[in-house]
């Protein structure tokens, strides 16, 4: 479908919509994360400044095995579920 191959600053990798929520929101991005089981959240986290979380459910197994050895930008932490994500936030 040629509408959603469209270039916009809202789909990720790129940071307009996280932008638009920080402002409408407030969102506090000093104490955000990124969590996500695509390697383009993580690249999505770099370009907005805040760390990435990669879990291993979803995608997340094939996209660390697969993707990741041929990316530069890498998590800040690989968790197995969203639970491990959460629980390595708040140490």
């Amino acid at each position: 479908m040629p509408e959603y191959s469209k270039e916009c600053i809202c789909r990720k990798p790129n940071v307009g919509l996280i932008k638009q929520a920080e402002i409408e929101l407030g969102i506090d991005m000093e104490t955000s994360y990124v969590i996500g089981d695509r390697l383009t959240d993580i690249e999505f986290a770099h370009n907005a400044n805040l760390p990435g979380i990669l879990v291993l459910t979803g995608y997340g197994k094939g996209e660390l095995k697969y993707i990741m050895p041929h990316k530069s930008i890498k998590p800040a932490y690989v968790a197995k579920d969203l639970l491990s994500a959460v629980q390595w936030i708040l140490k």
